[in-house]
């Protein structure tokens, strides 16, 4: 397989200098480090990438045989198909040869060896754990407690592996030949759910519970009107009473439809839905917000605790959100939107 450059149009770089290299790609996907170059005088990284909304859809291409250690950031994974040309990536000393029939799905924190030959492409589809947790969430209609473990080597010659392929190949042509498509906010919506969801289909340790036979699929109506009330009211202090009150029922009788509808508790939702607004917040931030101001416009009080139940659900502090995003907004290639 090789690609005629794709997302040229939005390019990220195009250089032969080691260290602005190094710099493109640390911020756009991964922090790194060239090792080795094998002919210097050949050396050239060719990186084009476009947001889609919680994904991103990176190319890059090396004119020379580099080898290149990497830190995967804990919060990201990356699903990454090869060209004609093979690239190697040793994760924890296993090998993956990334090619047109084998894709690698990176999702650990730890680092990452990755030998790059002559010539050698790359499509690299990212997004973020907390997304891709958010969305299973979504699908199954229940909140996840644990952690989506995925295989590390995924076929691309059949199953879901070839369907995500597939997929990215006609986003691929879409995007270079039909200008409206990165104009449209709700098809690029559409695009963004349907990659969330076929990352999902890919081998997991929870993929069984998609396909399960779920008697909660349709709710009670005290669980409807609890969560469009808890919805509309996430900035306020909402008590339990409140939500009694509203869906006229005993304090039992709500916390059992909810267990056997959501497998969660009515504040357990609460709690989860200010997180998801909180989060969609400090990674498309203002240019003068803080975390406290964000964290009392999402209903939270009190800031340590917040603080705490944020790291808790996605694996890093609120401030480290905040930061990490302001940056990529000054460099072009945030968590959302296209790149600029």
């Amino acid at each position: 397989m090789r690609w005629l450059s794709p997302f040229a149009k939005f390019p990220i770089i195009d250089t032969n200098r080691i260290e602005e290299a190094e710099s493109a790609i640390s911020r756009s996907l991964v922090k790194m480090q060239i090792q080795q170059i094998k002919d210097r005088s050949n050396f050239e990284l060719q990186m084009n990438g476009i947001n889609i909304g919680y994904t991103s859809l990176l190319f890059n291409r090396f004119g020379s045989t580099t080898e290149i250690k990497a830190e995967i950031n804990e919060e990201y994974v990356l699903f990454i198909i090869g060209g004609s040309a093979p690239a190697t990536f040793y994760w924890e000393k296993e090998p993956i040869i990334v090619s047109p029939q084998t894709a690698a799905m990176i999702t650990s924190g730890k680092q990452l060896e990755i030998k790059r030959f002559k010539s050698s492409e790359a499509l690299v589809l990212r997004t973020s754990k907390s997304a891709l947790l958010h969305h299973f969430e979504k699908m199954t209609a229940r909140h996840h407690r644990g952690t989506l473990i995925f295989d590390q080597k995924i076929s691309l010659a059949k199953g879901s592996g070839a369907m995500l392929k597939r997929m990215i190949s006609y986003l691929v042509y879409e995007i270079e030949h039909n200008n409206l498509t990165t104009k449209n906010q709700g098809l690029l919506k559409s695009y963004d759910d349907m990659l969330l969801s076929a990352l999902i289909s890919l081998p997991n340790n929870q993929r069984e519970k998609l396909y399960e036979s779920r008697h909660y699929e349709t709710s009670p109506g005290i669980v409807h009107r609890a969560e469009e009330y808890m919805r509309a009211h996430l900035t306020e202090a909402i008590s339990i009473i409140d939500v009694l009150r509203v869906c006229d029922c005993s304090r039992s009788t709500l916390f059992a439809v909810f267990r056997t509808a959501r497998g969660y508790t009515p504040m357990e939702f609460l709690t989860e839905q200010r997180l998801q607004k909180t989060r969609k917040k400090l990674l498309t931030p203002h240019p003068d917000v803080s975390v406290s101001s964000i964290a009392l416009d999402c209903g939270f009080t009190n800031f340590g605790r917040f603080a705490r139940i944020y790291k808790k659900r996605f694996g890093e502090f609120p401030s480290d959100t905040l930061r990490e995003s302001k940056s990529e907004q000054q460099s072009g290639f945030g968590h959302r939107g296209i790149v600029k």
